[in-house]
């Protein structure tokens, strides 16, 4: 006794749950239908992905609108270039930024700076040789 039943083997096709059963040979030949793909193929090199970066988008915008704006401080009014270079000049003083931020939200009126006595915009005129 080899370990192998006396009985000859039956096999019987049963594709799913109710389809009708049919004998077929033994031994079993298996096919697949498809193979896995155990791993994620690499992306190919691509100018659109490169576009597509957050990153290169940014760079994009910030040059572009280093060119657009000279383009469009030309099609502006005298007062509105006074008023900008006004701007221009508060940011490169905080406080007075700052000043002119809160009288806006109280509504309060602008105050005028304390005048400098000669000498101490002697000493000013001085410290900016």
């Amino acid at each position: 006794d080899d370990g192998r039943p006396t009985e000859d083997i039956k096999s019987l096709e049963y594709a799913f749950p109710g389809a009708n059963k049919k004998v077929i040979s033994h031994p079993l030949e298996l096919t697949a239908y498809a193979t896995f793909e155990y791993f994620e193929k690499r992306q190919g090199f691509s100018v659109w992905m490169i576009l597509k970066n957050p990153m290169v988008l940014m760079m994009a915008f910030s040059v572009g609108m280093m060119f657009m704006m000279p383009k469009m401080m030309e099609g502006l009014d005298p007062e509105e270039k006074a008023k900008m270079k006004q701007q221009m000049e508060m940011q490169q003083d905080p406080t007075k930024m700052m000043s002119s931020l809160w009288e806006g939200i109280s509504g309060a009126e602008p105050e005028e700076a304390p005048k400098l006595s000669s000498s101490a915009a002697a000493a000013k005129k001085s410290s900016k040789k």
